[in-house]
């Protein structure tokens, strides 16, 4: 099976018939879809568009493809918490997962609680940051303590949040050593994990959707 995230970001790709038609095209390449995304809930520059409108659309066609049996699981990326209360006002089925950017520096407090609330599994990306990330001496200090490298201490510190975190990587050395933070055993210790979460100031490397 492949696990597919849809990029349904732009208005002209938002909307019931859109998502439908665009939805189907791509079962008809895998014959089966695990995960369906909608990757944004508008684009910049949408405000000529009625993207309420279009989001319920978007979320209406997924539904009833799932209901189908043609995708498993449907989901968001993106979503704020005010993108999420207003699905709350058409969805018939929840998504099973939101994505959003995730790590020290973007704790993504308020949306977290929202899907714990609502049972929505937080998956989060870019985990890693950026190398100004990788290089700070807090994250440094954490990995000469327990012997691990700057990449495994911040997907630890994602993990121990609750959150699946998708690191990326076309170096195959660099995702064997991504893999071994979920099987070394080690765990972040209660101060480590604080010294961490002082490096959040609310930054985003990718593009803020609070802006929509």
């Amino acid at each position: 099976s492949s696990g597919i995230n849809a990029e349904y970001g732009h208005p002209r790709n938002h909307g019931y018939e859109n998502t439908m038609s665009s939805t189907i095209e791509s079962i008809s390449h895998f014959g089966y879809i695990d995960l369906m995304l909608v990757h944004w809930p508008g684009m910049h520059g949408s405000g000529e568009h009625d993207m309420k409108a279009l989001r319920a659309g978007t979320w209406q066609a997924l539904e009833e493809l799932q209901n189908k049996g043609s995708l498993k699981s449907i989901g968001l990326s993106n979503y704020t918490v005010d993108h999420m209360k207003e699905l709350l006002e058409y969805a018939t089925v929840m998504p099973s997962v939101l994505q959003s950017e995730f790590h020290p520096r973007c704790h993504q407090e308020s949306v977290r609680a929202f899907c714990k609330e609502h049972d929505i599994q937080f998956m989060g990306y870019s985990p890693l940051g950026k190398r100004d990330l990788l290089e700070h001496q807090n994250v440094k200090n954490v990995a000469v303590k327990y012997g691990i490298t700057p990449s495994q201490v911040l997907l630890k510190w994602g993990l121990q949040k609750g959150a699946v975190v998708i690191p990326r990587s076309s170096c195959p050395e660099r995702n064997v050593e991504n893999a071994l933070s979920w099987t070394d055993g080690i765990e972040l210790k209660s101060e480590d994990m604080d010294t961490l979460d002082q490096l959040n100031d609310d930054h985003r490397y990718c593009w803020n959707p609070e802006l929509l």
